[in-house]
């Protein structure tokens, strides 16, 4: 039977829009390095909840998952 382990991170998450490009996408910075190198460790992405504080800062929740090596 195959084992998991799980991973539950927040990544602070600066979103910007340049005001000559309104039309493309937002820019998210950090994130998309950040789970890269989760992913070059085993780690699968298997959800993702976006969160803002009180304080207005957004952070992303990400959850992810690996098989558990029988170490």
């Amino acid at each position: 039977m195959v084992k998991w382990e799980y991973n539950v991170i927040a990544m602070k998450t600066k979103i910007s829009v340049s005001r000559h490009d309104r039309e493309k996408k937002p820019t998210i910075q950090n994130v998309q390095t950040e789970l890269n190198a989760l992913g070059e460790e085993g780690w699968e992405l298997v959800g993702v909840q976006n969160t803002r504080l009180e304080t207005g800062n957004l952070f992303t929740v990400a959850y992810l998952k690996r098989e558990k090596s029988d170490k």
